[in-house]
């Protein structure tokens, strides 16, 4: 059977057999890179090192807060004797992601819980992000080779292990979707997609 043969058409789009391979090395780049990471959890479900637990704790208290009091926040638990203004000393994007992204998905596991998985499932999503990124500019092998290596790349994995609550994982998502979008607006031919994808490439 061809490759190119349809298999079924959503509205314009003509789904066909490579489609279906393309996700499912997708899908098998995800599940090993998941797999990967999550190794820690079979020695202890916990935050690892020190700063993951600070960084937890700032999620906590934009949860239990709100972000307004987390831009006013000064605390007075942190560098004594004079305080820390964590939303200017801290990764104030982690903190806010994972705070958004536990209310939309954290459903009934404590947050604790949550942002140890955090960094695992954020570190495993970057393999759709670098895909799409060198598929750009290189094509879809190309594209499915580099989101397999960043799967098992072992620099890139040992900073998003379960417990790894730091900026890593996510620095690494955020910056290579940044950059996606970047080079994506310079190729797209619709004028207001372009700059939305800029905006948001630099937000």
């Amino acid at each position: 059977m061809d490759s190119q043969t349809s298999l079924f058409q959503i509205s314009s789009f003509d789904f066909k057999i490579n489609h279906l391979f393309v996700i499912g090395i997708l899908i098998l780049a995800f599940s090993v890179s998941f797999l990967i990471r999550a190794q820690p959890a079979e020695y202890g479900f916990e935050l690892n090192e020190f700063d993951p637990f600070f960084n937890f704790r700032a999620t906590e208290y934009i949860v239990e807060n709100g972000f307004s009091e987390y831009f006013e926040w000064h605390d007075d638990k942190s560098w004594y004797p004079t305080g820390r203004d964590v939303s200017a000393t801290s990764q104030t994007m982690l903190h806010i992601t994972a705070a958004i992204s536990y209310e939309i998905f954290g459903g009934n596991s404590s947050l604790y819980d949550f942002t140890i998985y955090f960094p695992l499932v954020i570190s495993s999503l970057s393999i759709f992000v670098i895909f799409v990124l060198v598929r750009l500019f290189a094509g879809t092998t190309a594209g499915l080779i580099s989101s397999l290596l960043i799967a098992i790349s072992l620099p890139i994995a040992v900073r998003g292990m379960a417990g790894w609550f730091k900026s890593e994982p996510l620095g690494l998502f955020y910056g290579l979707l940044g950059l996606y979008l970047f080079l994506s607006a310079i190729n797209s031919k619709n004028k207001k997609i372009a700059i939305l994808k800029i905006i948001s490439g630099g937000i």
